[in-house]
């Protein structure tokens, strides 16, 4: 018997054996399994990048407000510290521009509902 489960002559049970073992089936699910996994690793690369553009984009916007905050709320010459009127400047700052960026969200969130809404009917 030959190691694969043959008959254990040699010669054209071998290469019936062989053909058996490589038959259509099994490279067209090779095939279909590869591109899977390639779409998928598409799938995860592009997810990477979204995630590295928010990242990106949320960071932007902190330097931004921190930029904005201190020249709104030090205008003075800057010592190590801050003052108790530059900190409650900066957090008054930092809220109203948090507030403005949910109620914008929130409005945007409805507006691309209703459009949604709009579009199945």
């Amino acid at each position: 018997m030959s190691w694969w489960g043959g008959s254990g002559s040699k010669g054209s049970d071998d290469a019936e054996a062989a053909k058996d073992f490589t038959s259509d089936d099994a490279t067209s699910v090779g095939y279909g399994a590869s591109e899977n996994i390639m779409n998928s690793g598409m799938a995860e690369l592009q997810q990477a990048g979204l995630a590295l553009q928010q990242q990106l984009l949320i960071q932007q916007v902190i330097s931004d407000l921190t930029d904005r905050s201190y020249e709104k709320c030090v205008t003075s010459k800057p010592n190590d510290t801050l003052s108790g009127s530059q900190v409650a400047c900066i957090k008054a700052t930092v809220n109203k521009w948090l507030d403005t960026n949910e109620f914008m969200t929130g409005r945007l969130a409805k507006k691309q509902q209703m459009a949604q809404q709009q579009a199945q009917f």
